[in-house]
């Protein structure tokens, strides 16, 4: 595989190429406004309807309505979105949240099963569009096969942070038990969605990638050292808490436990962002690549995207082998292992992918 900025202007986007776009994490965003609103809305939806008089039968008809949502959603991402992303992306999210705000407006109107099912329509509509077309615009990018799924894995952290709205439409509902501040909330973060994808004006990836170029100067480190750095903090909240279990010891009333805590949590984040940034800049250093993000864009997605360090360890672990294997050698790193290990047990991942990147400056 050739590790060189690519002269070709077409567009063959890797991972690195998708997260440094600002279109990439307009759809991050967007993606995530708008799941955490129809979770939110649709998990307490079932109380707001029964305090509204309204029959069960009445209620299945709203989830039947985001059931033919799907289907719709569906179309808009492929017969729209394939052709115009912003349009499909934007028009969805706007007419859902005009069908909401009519919703509200006309609160006579919440048992009728018309207004429910077109409801609920709306509501699967944006709730099946985002995922759909995001999917098809990234293919756009003409990316490989592990660039595009780890793309994808990181844009469907989106689901799983989302998961956690119904916890704040739970305690919306607990104050409110008319269920208004839960509806109202649902086009607010369809507003955020709007705001987040209008500066993007398109969204296909079918122009060259920005080149990148960070380089740092290369340097050695003990994979040891870097693993037992990221295991201090673990392996200190084990003793406390034998400590606490065996001597009875409450740690944050303690400060011989409590100061040795916190220094060890802060250093061990401190080091992290350190870690992950050089060695960004230490392999671009052997050799520019497409595949690798700057220092800075690495630190920030390791630190705040879910799934983010496991994905970019993968990546930095598949480059590795790519540049030993251009020098007629055998992989440096099983990739198989790299995978368990940064899913189960990430300081172990991270000391792989030192020890392999030692190996590749000594023979480069």
């Amino acid at each position: 595989m050739n590790d060189t900025f690519a002269a070709s202007t077409k567009p063959n986007y890797t991972l690195a190429d998708f997260l440094s776009t600002y279109r990439y994490w307009a759809l991050f965003f967007s993606s995530l406004f708008a799941a955490a609103g129809v979770q939110g809305l649709m998990s307490v939806f079932p109380l707001i309807a029964q305090n509204a008089a309204s029959t069960p039968q009445t209620v299945a008809v709203f989830y039947l309505g985001s059931t033919v949502g799907w289907v719709v959603g569906a179309f808009v991402a492929f017969i729209i979105a394939a052709r115009n992303g912003w349009a499909a992306l934007i028009s969805s999210t706007l007419v859902c949240g005009v069908v909401t705000v009519g919703f509200l407006a006309v609160p006579w109107a919440w048992g009728s099963l018309v207004f429910l099912f077109l409801f609920g329509v709306a509501v699967g509509t944006v709730r099946a569009v985002f995922p759909l077309a995001i999917a098809i615009l990234l293919v756009s990018g003409r990316p490989g096969k592990i660039d595009f799924a780890c793309a994808l894995t990181l844009m469907s952290t989106t689901i799983l942070i989302s998961a956690l709205a119904p916890m704040g439409a739970a305690m919306l509902f607990v104050f409110d038990q008319s269920g208004l501040s839960v509806i109202w909330s649902f086009p607010v973060c369809l507003l955020l969605a709007i705001l987040v994808l209008l500066p993007a004006r398109h969204f296909d990836f079918d122009e060259a990638p920005r080149q990148r170029h960070k380089p740092l100067p290369q340097h050695e480190r003990s994979p040891v050292v870097v693993a037992i750095i990221f295991l201090m903090l673990p392996i200190l909240l084990f003793l406390i808490g034998l400590g606490t279990h065996f001597f009875q010891v409450n740690v944050f009333d303690n400060v011989f436990f409590l100061v040795p805590l916190v220094c060890a949590a802060a250093g061990a984040i401190i080091y992290f962002a350190y870690w992950v940034h050089h060695i960004h800049g230490e392999l671009a250093g052997a050799a520019a690549s497409q595949r690798l993000l700057t220092p800075l864009g690495a630190t920030l997605i390791a630190i705040f995207v879910p799934l983010g360090l496991p994905v970019l360890v993968m990546t930095l672990g598949d480059l590795l082998n790519d540049r030993v294997r251009d020098r007629g050698k055998g992989a440096l790193i099983s990739i198989t292992w790299l995978a368990v290990w940064s899913v189960l047990l990430p300081p172990l991942a991270m000391a792989m992918i030192q020890n392999g990147a030692n190996k590749s400056y000594a023979t480069a």
